[in-house]
This record gives C-alpha cells, structure tokens and sequence, in this order.
C-alpha cells in the first residue's frame, strides 16, 4: 500500500482500502505524537472511525445465533474460526434506524478485556492516518453516561469522521454490560 499525504490543515495520509479478512493491526502503530491511525467505516450513509489497534480484523457477514435475554443492540452470537464471538449491531447502539438485511454488511472483530467482540457495521472502507490536529473532543454535554463512546471527530479534507471507542460500546452507565463479563 502507498500513502498520499494531502496539504490541508484537515488532511489525512490515507492508507487505501481494508480488504475483508484482513488482519489490519499488523504493522499498523498510532504515531508517538498523538496521531491516529484508524479504521473508518460506515452506518447509515455516516462515516466513523476508530483506534486502528482495536481492530483485529474484517470478516463478511456470517451465522448470528441469537441468545435470549441480551441486550437489545447485542445481536447474539458468531463462530469465529471455533471461537465463540458477541455480535453487537452498531446500528442498534448508536440509535440508528435497524436494517434487518444483514447479508451485505461487515463484522469487525475487535480486541477487548473481555475477549473478541464483534461489531456489525455497513461497510468497511478504508485505513487513514489522521493528525492530532485534526482532531476534536466530542463535547461532554452533547452525551449522557450510556454515550460515552464517542470520543472525537476528526476533521477531513472532505469529511468528518465520529471517532467510536470500541471498548466503551460495550458499557452501559460506565459499567461493563453483564453479558461481557467474564466468570
């Protein structure tokens, strides 16, 4: 892959499209001088991004099994090469309008203390290096303790980009959601 640095005060080094199955933490590091690296992607027609080194990979949409009793953004759960992955559907999370048609969608597979998680998401378009200065803290008062996901939006040449915290998805109130926790 090449980078293309563009000029502007908002640019970003683009890293070129993710390929579905890829394992995009390999080699990919956030720049010591507080630079992101992230992986953007999209949910009803808006783009979002996160932290590149949460990510572990891309997989096309598999077998959900649903499980009783989740959380209703918890869409259930997906075999993952034998290991056993909860499947959180963005949409549902973020508030967005649910698209019950999965089949064209994506499932990034991310990293957390619990163990793998995975997120369904519209589509997975690309790795970006985005500047510090390019980036804005998402103002506290805009969201409530069950929101604190969002943690910026990065400044684009073209766009602007909700940066999600995938390890806070997963909370509720500041609190890990029950069906995470690990026994």
């Amino acid at each position: 892959m090449t980078a293309k640095e563009t000029n502007a005060q908002s640019s970003a080094v683009k890293k070129g499209p993710i390929s579905s199955d890829s394992n995009m933490a390999n080699g990919n590091r956030s720049a010591d001088n507080g630079d992101l690296l992230m992986v953007t992607f999209t949910l009803a027609d808006q783009t979002y991004g996160g932290d590149i080194l949460q990510i572990q990979e891309v997989t096309g949409m598999s077998h959900i099994t649903r499980v009783p009793h989740l959380k209703s953004f918890i869409r259930g759960v997906t075999n993952l090469r034998g290991n056993i992955v909860p499947t959180v559907d963005l949409r549902r999370r973020l508030g967005l309008e649910v698209r019950n048609d999965l089949m064209n969608q994506q499932i990034m597979i991310a990293r957390s203390k619990q163990g793998l998680i995975g997120y369904i998401v519209d589509s997975v378009r690309e790795v970006i290096l985005v500047p510090h200065r390019a980036i804005e803290p998402t103002p506290e008062d805009w969201l409530d303790a069950d929101h604190k996901y969002f943690v910026g939006i990065a400044k684009l040449e073209d766009n602007l980009v909700t940066i999600v915290d995938f390890s806070r998805v997963i909370q509720t109130d500041g609190v890990l959601v029950d069906e995470f926790k690990q026994g």
